[in-house]
Parts: C-alpha cells; structure tokens; sequence
C-alpha cells in the first residue's frame, strides 16, 4: 500500500499461499525448507519452511485496502480499494476460466471520490462487497457492491479500459450504483460481515458501532463509542466481537450491545491490528505501532452466555516472533496456532505459538497433557516390578484386590497376658515392646544354660520373665502360651528356604546341633548361600578358649560372609557374655530377630537402653518394623507419621492405626487426616463399594466414627416386599442379601488370619 505499512492475506482454499501487499501485490507460496536447500528467489521463513515468489501485480496504484475473494472460483480474484474511493477487483497468476474474465478489471466507483478505508466479501452471498468509505457530505461511506452487476447506459456514467497485469487490455465496465448505501454523512473505518445471518454487517462508523440490517436499511443498531476500528468477529463464537481505538480493545456482546462485556489492558502504543485465531477458541493476538511483541489474549474461560455481572476470565501472554518490527501478522487458516509475520522492509517469518501445556494427574496414576488441540497420555513402557510402582498404584491394587492391610495386633497376643496382669502394671493390649520390657523390671529370672551339640559346654546367661515371653511371641520365636519351644517357628523358616535365618535362630537358642542340621539342609537343597557348607564346618569345631585358632578363624571369615545372619552367628560365638553388639547393631538382620535376641540375653537395663535407642532410630526413618517396639500408641503415631511423610502411604497408616486405643491414637489428629485421606482416595478411584466397607471396618474399630446411614443401609439384608416384584427387582434384592453375606465372610477370614499372622508372616502387615 502506498506510503504505509505492508499487510499480508492467506488465500482462503490454499493454505500454502499468502500475498503480501503495500505498494503491489506479492503472491507467495511456502514450502518445507528440509527437503531441498535454499532455492534462487525463496525467503527463509523458519528453520522449517521456505517462501518462493510466485507472482506481482502491480497496476492498482494507491491501494489503502486489500481482500480475497471467499469462494474457490475465481481463485485469485482480489478486491483492492483505493485512495479515491474506487474498488477494483483485480487478480494473482493466470485464470483463464470465463468468470474470471468477466470480473477481472471491473471498477465501482463511488458518487464523490475519497478514500475507501476497508473491504468486507459477504461469506455466504459472495457476490456481495461492502465498503466502507471516509466521510462526505450528503452521501453514503458504507456500499455494498454487487460485482454480477452488469453495465446499464441508465447507471453508468464512463467506460473505461482496465489494464490487466497479464498485460492485454480488454474492455471493462465501471459500476457506479451500488446495490445497498448505508451510513449517510458519517464515515467508515472497519466492517465486517456477521456470520448469523448474511444480512447483517457491522461497521465501525466514526463515533459508533453500528448494525446494518439489508432487510431493513432505514434502521439499525448502534452504540456510542470511540472503538471503531478493526471490528472482527470470534470464529468460533459469532455473538462476541473485538475493535480497538488509541491503545485499547474492546470486546463485544451483540446480544447485550450497550456496553463493552470487557476492554483489555490499555497498551502504551497505538494498536494496528487484531485478530482471532481462527484455528483456537477465543484467542485474541493484537499488535502495537513500533514494536516486535505480539500480545496475546486467551479468553476460553469467558463465561457463555455473559451476564450482566459477570467479569470474563483473560489470560494473558506476549510472543516474539523476530526481533525487527512488525508491521503486520496473519493466523494461518488451518494450522493450529501458526502465523506469518511481516517487517516493513518486508522480511517475513513464520512463527508458531506454543501453548502452555497443561498437566493433569489423573487418580489412577496416568499422566496426560493438552497442547492446542492435541491430547497426550504417558503410557510405561514394559512391566513395572511392583516395587517399582507408585505407591498410590500400589494403594489403588490393593484395595481393588479387596485386602485389608492390618498390623500385628497386639491385643491378639496379650489377651491371655492382659487377664493376668494387675495392679500398677496396667493393660498392655496395645503396648509395644518397649512398653512391655520397661514392665519386666525386677521380675527377671536370671538362667544359666549351655550351647547344645558342642563337645565344651559353656555357661551362657539368659533372662527370663513373662513379658519377655510376650515380647518373644510378638517377634514370633514362640506360640502363645508358657511353651518356649522355638522349634515350630525353626520348621516354617525351613519350609520358606530361609536357611540361614533358622539356622541363626537356633543358634541363638543354644543349638548348635540344630543350627549345623539346618545348614546342611540347605546347602543340599542348592537354593542357599554358597558357604552354608564351610559355615556348619566352622560350627561343628566350636571352641569357647579365647585365644584358640578357631576363633582366630571364625574371626577372618566372618569378614567374608555376605549374609547378614551368617556374620551374626559368628559375632555370637565369638562374643563375650553380656556383649553382643555384633549381633545388635546388624542393620540387615531383621528388627524383630535382634529384638527377640536382646530380650533372650541381656539384662533389664541393657535391654531398656538398646529398646529405647532402637525405637529412635525406627520412628526417626519411619521403618514400619518399629511398630512391634512402639505398638500402636503415641509412639506408633509418630513412627507413622515418619512413613506416612516419606511415602505417602495413607492406607497402610488408616488401617494400621485403626486398631490402637480410641482413647490414644484415633483422636490425634494426625491419624484422622490419613484416614480422611484415604476415604477421599477411595472416592476419587470411584471404589464407592471399598469405601463403604471401610466405613464400616472403621465403624467396629471406632465406635466414636459412625459410617453414614445410607452406607449402612446398603449392607443391610432386605426382607421381600409382599408385592410381585420385576425380574431386576429380584435381582437387586438378591444383591442386598449377598453383599453383607460376603462382606461377613471376609471379617471371619480377615479375623481368623490377624490372629496367626505372627506365625506366618513375622511382619506387622500381611495381604489377606
């Protein structure tokens, strides 16, 4: 365009194809630059596409605007407004088809001449033009043109010669009476065609926003304001629009068209464009004069329809696409987010914006991201261990498995112990261990007993009381009752291949015999430590002489063992009586095996000083072995609350901590959170079904909590109505009845399972 800033068009069926026009007409074509190099005559665009010069007219001087024909034929067919007012519909390459001919060339040419300042093509009638023309007195700035028009003598009042730019020049005719003009004695400086109803054009007048209806032209719909220029309407919402004036836009409500339903940040420079993004939901791109930023306005939150109170949600971004100038963009019609920006010593640039990436987690652990248009789920790739697995996959297998994560109840091994146990002593159904040996002061029997199966007998102290027999049912040594006979716990190590375990216990019973039995027994099986066979030959020469060279021995290879058992039963020989640290301090044998140990050998202070550090270090790393020292007290609560902080495992502390004292541990708040926690995971698994089981479970556990009455309604049985009753009616009766059938199976296994769990587990948790 003459003297000003150059502009640039998408052709509207080639999405390869722009032109840009200032003082002439330019058509591109883009192309990928990764296929070939550079050609002669392209522009690098991006490091991914190229533009290549297809053609230039130049024969419409003085052009203010520019606008492609809607349809797809003629396809190159431009009209260009010029500064006298004029419209010429010229064209880009060659079109020989007869319509093209018959249009190419055509002028309409206002009554009095001045500048037309925009063209709009119907999108539905596209014979029709309008355009929109400075002020003149006592006569119209908005004409609506009919390009099928054909020359009247009665309406014409010149004929002309257009000069093509393929060069030929053939006769054309100049139309001189416009199908509709509107706007009288005012002036037009945007327009634009509204797209519910082909009727109606909007024109920004020069103090109003005014609605032209063709159906009626002597009325319309107007509203005073001075944001007149560049009105464009939302693609994809045809009653909201934006125009601007100075450094302000405003956006519009044409079904509440009294005022402005939102104007955006006033910006420090005049704006020279804005536009939607025809390929994203209310997005809004507007550039200043003298300036390299693109902003950016994302309104996908405004609320539809806006009422009168409502302020729209806008957020807001600015881009970069170059470091020049920009004089003008275009969104790309059909690329997602993509535009083509011009400088105005015209070096273009093709320029996406990325969109801010949305994560979103869903309660079964996938991972999913939106980017524009596109939806993304992260999938793993091959079979995770479980161990590998995130522990709310974990918690969600779980409870999908129907299990029911519980702790070693302390009541089920002391209900026995409770019933005999009086005076200041208090009951210990839900003590720990350390709770129960600071009991046994000063009722400990000292024994002295010597190793089985050695040729040299030696005098070892053990200690003896009946808390320290309930503290050695708990690690699971011994069954319930005055029976110490570890032999039953030595046989289920046996039948699970746990070789050197069983034979480290039977050892620290004193058997030696049966702790060389046991690892013979597993170097013949294959399965167990390599050196099974070189340890029970170590065993089978024990000697207590302090300076013998089996100690010496037992001392170098012990260094040289890798299970933490076989070191530790050395450590034992090799001791001296009350000093078993080797065995104490062995962090890879299990908490509930030196536990059991220490209760077996050393004395009351010994034993309270090693509990009490050994319950420090479980609660300080949240090592759920801890909960056999602290049981299900404050203690228990603050070992939780280490796991709880260093996993996240919500459901093992909501059923873990549902079997302490009411009075103790499901008041403190901290308990109540997990279990909250962990009903809302359930509700956000939609496993509404698990969640009312463990309302229920919670109910019996805590008679405080009550689960909601429609919970309990649902598990009760249903008597049958003495009505005849539907097929589906039976059937969801017959549900009723079994669902509360099942659910009282599963409480007398999950019963009958807690109470031997010691047993079978030696853990304070167990899958049912």
């Amino acid at each position: 365009m003459s003297g000003s800033k150059p502009d640039i068009l998408w052709a509207p069926h080639h999405v390869d194809r722009f032109v840009v026009c200032d003082s002439e007409l330019s058509l591109y074509h883009i192309d990928s630059a990764v296929s070939s190099e550079l050609k002669a005559g392209s522009l690098r665009l991006s490091e991914e596409t190229t533009a290549t010069l297809l053609s230039i007219n130049s024969d419409t001087p003085y052009m203010k605007c520019v606008a492609w024909y809607p349809k797809y034929d003629p396809e190159c067919l431009l009209a260009v407004g010029q500064a006298n007012g004029r419209v010429v519909l010229t064209s880009l390459g060659q079109d020989h088809s007869s319509k093209s001919k018959d249009l190419i060339g055509k002028e309409f040419v206002p009554k009095h001449a001045r500048q037309c300042n925009t063209l709009a093509w119907n999108p539905l009638d596209s014979n029709w033009l309008a355009a929109g023309l400075d002020k003149h007195r006592a006569d119209f700035s908005v004409l609506i043109w009919d390009i099928s028009s054909k020359y009247a003598p009665e309406t014409a009042v010149a004929t002309e010669k257009v000069r093509l730019s393929a060069g030929d020049a053939e006769a054309g005719l100049v139309v001189t009476k416009p199908l509709y003009e509107l706007g009288q004695n005012d002036a037009c400086l945007s327009l634009c065609w509204l797209p519910r109803d082909q009727k109606l054009l909007l024109a920004g007048m020069h103090r109003n926003l005014a609605i032209f209806d063709l159906r009626n032209t002597s009325q319309k719909i107007f509203v005073n304001t001075k944001a007149v220029q560049g009105v464009t309407v939302d693609p994809y919402f045809h009653d909201r629009v934006a125009s601007f004036y100075e450094g302000q836009v405003a956006i519009w409500d044409l079904r509440k068209f009294e005022k402005p339903v939102l104007t955006l940040t006033e910006q420090p420079k005049p704006l020279t464009k804005v536009a939607w993004c025809p390929t994203r939901t209310g997005l809004l791109a507007t550039l200043t004069r003298d300036s390299n930023i693109i902003r950016l306005y994302d309104m996908q939150h405004t609320p539809t329809p806006i009422g009168d109170e409502t302020e729209p949600t806008i957020i807001e971004r600015s881009v970069q696409p170059c470091e020049n100038y920009i004089a003008s963009f275009a969104w790309h019609p059909t690329s997602q987010n993509r535009m083509v920006v011009v400088t105005p010593n015209r070096t273009m640039s093709d320029f996406t914006v990325f969109e801010r990436i949305s994560l979103a987690w869903s309660p079964v652990t996938s991972l999913m991201w939106a980017c524009g248009r596109h939806l993304y789920e992260c999938t793993e790739e091959g079979k995770a261990s479980s161990l590998e697995k995130d522990i709310a996959t974990k918690m969600r297998l779980r409870a999908l498995s129907s299990f029911l994560y519980v702790t070693i109840l302390m009541k089920q091994y002391t209900e026995d112990m409770d019933q005999k146990l009086t005076g200041n002593k208090g009951p210990l159904v839900y003590a720990g261990i350390k709770s129960i040996v600071k009991s046994s002061l000063g009722t400990t029997e000292n024994l002295r007993h010597s190793r089985s199966g050695s040729d040299r007998q030696a005098d070892i102290i053990q200690y003896l009381s009946e808390e320290r027999s309930l503290a050695l049912q708990l690690c699971g040594w011994i069954k319930k009752g005055t029976d110490l006979d570890v032999e039953p716990f030595l046989s289920s190590l046996e039948q699970e291949g746990d070789w050197e375990r069983a034979a480290a216990v039977a050892l620290f019973n004193l058997d030696i015999r049966r702790a060389i039995q046991i690892l013979n027994k597993g170097a013949s099986s294959g399965k167990g430590d390599l050196n099974l066979n070189v340890v029970a030959m170590a065993l089978s020469g024990y000697t207590d002489e302090k300076n013998s060279l089996w100690r010496e021995m037992c001392s170098t290879l012990r260094l040289q063992l890798n299970n933490p058992y076989l070191c530790a039963m050395f450590a034992f020989l090799t001791s001296e009586s009350g000093s078993y640290d080797g065995v104490l301090y062995e962090n890879n044998v299990a908490v509930r095996d030196r536990v059991a140990f220490a209760c077996k050998f050393l004395n009351d202070a010994q034993l309270n000083r090693f509990i009490e550090k050994l319950t420090n270090e479980m609660k300080e790393a949240g090592n759920l072995e801890g909960i056999l020292l602290t049981g299900l007290t404050k203690d228990g609560v603050d070992l939780m609350e280490s796991y709880v902080d260093r996993t996240g495992d919500v459901q093992t502390a909501s059923y873990c901590m549902l079997q302490g004292s009411p009075s103790e541990v499901l008041k403190d708040e901290r308990v109540q959170y997990w279990i909250e926690n962990y009903r809302n995971l359930l509700d956000a698994w939609r496993f509404w079904h698990k969640r009312a089981e463990f309302d229920i479970h919670r109910s019996k556990l805590d008679p405080s909590s009550k689960p909601l009455a429609q919970v309990l309604a649902y598990y009760q049985p249903r008597v049958f109505p003495k009505k005849p009753l539907a097929p589906i009616h039976i059937f969801h009766y017959c549900v009723l009845l079994l669902v509360p059938a099942l659910v009282t199976f599963f409480s007398g296994v999950y019963d009958s399972c807690s109470g031997d769990s010691l047993g079978c587990h030696y853990f304070p948790f167990y899958y049912l």
